[in-house]
């Protein structure tokens, strides 16, 4: 039996000088309760340290107090650097003990982040099987899907295949966290605490901005028994809201309905939304309405444009009038609607901008968020930036998916100030206009929230 510590890095750096780091979301980690779920699976003792809520001073004891054999980090791209830190403080504490990197930047780049870390080991792709194998002492040669150091060479193992089943997965262990230390504000939950449950993996469409590193583009899902399962066992737990993390919920829809014919039948209470974004080519009105019976509250769509041609840039493979179509299905489901919309994609030009904001007005949707174009690594749209020499840094502490990207890379046919202006307008057209108003006023008194909401409107950057 091992013992291992699971660190969840401050993941507000991220929306640091962003107008969204007031209202940036508290939930307990999902990846690191499903990393947990396997190792105590398999009845080693594991402590899951979260530096959002916590200090260095806090992780120092515990290391004291624990002396854990195994110290696992996972990160995205632009936390890099605050890994190694972290990992500095545990080899200075310890130099015996094991430093296991994760997550999607491990997965995209497993050579360079050792080079550029003391991590002694990186998981690349899904680790839940991969971490038993570690802790349990198998040779690193004999392990697929991992990075490591020989002395000073760099050994990158196969991958291993992507598991097939998800109801081979241990249950996630949330039970690790102190839940009613996380709060999620009132613009995108209902209630608190909010749990994070996945039902699927991967995603078969090919969007150039999205990263694929971790779970491919293959779809593989846990059974609708399964889900219903993990939503029992969350409401037990004591959360009250659950917001779904797969990159495509609804990719199956006869699954998607049979999920909700469970929950319906079982009178699911937990409140839940498709927080990270459902196509608007995978739904149709049965479906929906299934969803709202079954708890559902709000979906979000991943709409990204007003133009037509843009879409069809970014390989989003839907069309404008499937976007209105199935907004105008979901709010006769009486779900709440929310979009998220990008700027400055390839090709934009001032117009396509300006048919982005007027489309996101036409929608009259409930919520709507909008992010300047960020060229993730690993993504077809880095690639070929970096390929036509406009990728201006590899520095991954300034990928950060809300700041300027201005420092990270030149657009084909825009100024940034122009991007930048036109991103504040969406903001100020979309959410300064007096029928969005009215909605949310009511809203707002309906639900008891209207002083935080007021609170969070004032840390958006509407000049």
């Amino acid at each position: 039996m091992k013992k291992i510590i699971l660190v969840n890095l401050p993941f507000e750096k991220i929306y640091e000088k962003t107008s969204l780091k007031g209202i940036a979301p508290s939930t307990p980690p999902l990846g690191l309760a499903c990393i947990a779920g396997s190792l105590t699976e398999k009845k080693h003792q594991v402590k899951i340290f979260d530096f959002n809520l916590y200090d260095e001073k806090k992780f120092s004891k515990l290391l004291e107090e624990f002396n854990p054999d195994y110290v696992g980090i996972s990160f995205v791209t632009p936390l890099i650097n605050e890994a190694n830190r972290v990992a500095k403080i545990v080899k200075n504490f310890n130099e015996k003990i094991i430093l296991v990197g994760g997550g999607p930047h491990c997965s995209s780049f497993p050579e360079k982040v050792l080079e550029e870390t003391i991590l002694d080991i990186v998981v690349i792709g899904e680790g839940d099987f991969v971490i038993q194998e570690l802790v349990e002492g198998k040779k690193l040669n004999f392990i697929k899907g991992v990075g490591y150091r020989v002395k000073n060479e760099i050994k990158i193992n196969k991958r291993a295949d992507f598991i097939k089943d998800l109801d081979e997965l241990p249950f996630p262990a949330h039970f690790l966290y102190e839940i009613q230390k996380y709060k999620v504000p009132s613009a995108i939950a209902k209630n608190n605490p909010v749990a994070w449950l996945e039902t699927s993996r991967g995603c078969v469409y090919g969007c150039i901005y999205c990263n694929k590193s971790c779970f491919g583009r293959t779809f593989r899902v846990k059974s609708p028994e399964r889900v219903a399962q993990e939503f029992s066992k969350i409401e037990k737990m004591g959360f009250k809201e659950v917001h779904l993390t797969d990159d495509g919920f609804t990719t199956d829809m006869t699954r998607a309905k049979k999920i909700c014919d469970l929950l319906i039948e079982k009178k699911n209470k937990l409140a839940w939304s498709t927080i990270t974004g459902i196509r608007v080519d995978r739904v149709d009105f049965e479906l929906l309405d299934k969803m709202k019976r079954a708890g559902c509250y709000r979906v979000y769509f991943g709409i990204e444009s007003g133009n037509q041609q843009i879409l069809n840039n970014i390989k989003k493979g839907i069309t404008l009038e499937q976007v209105r179509n199935s907004v105008k299905l979901a709010k006769k489901a009486k779900l709440e609607v929310a979009g998220f919309f990008m700027i400055g994609l390839p090709g934009e030009t001032k117009e396509t901008m300006q048919q982005t904001i007027d489309f996101a007005k036409e929608l009259n949707l409930d919520l709507a968020k909008i992010s300047i174009t960020i060229p993730l690594p690993a993504t077809e749209m880095f690639n070929e930036l970096d390929k036509k020499n406009l990728i201006k840094t590899h520095d991954w502490e300034k990928f950060k998916f809300y700041s300027t990207p201005s420092s990270i890379y030149n657009h084909e046919n825009l100024s940034w100030p122009l991007i930048e202006k036109y991103f504040r307008k969406f903001y100020r057209k979309v959410y300064l206009n007096p029928n969005f108003i009215l909605k949310r006023l009511k809203k707002s008194f309906k639900e008891k929230t209207f002083f935080e909401d007021i609170r969070m409107a004032l840390t958006i950057d509407f000049v």
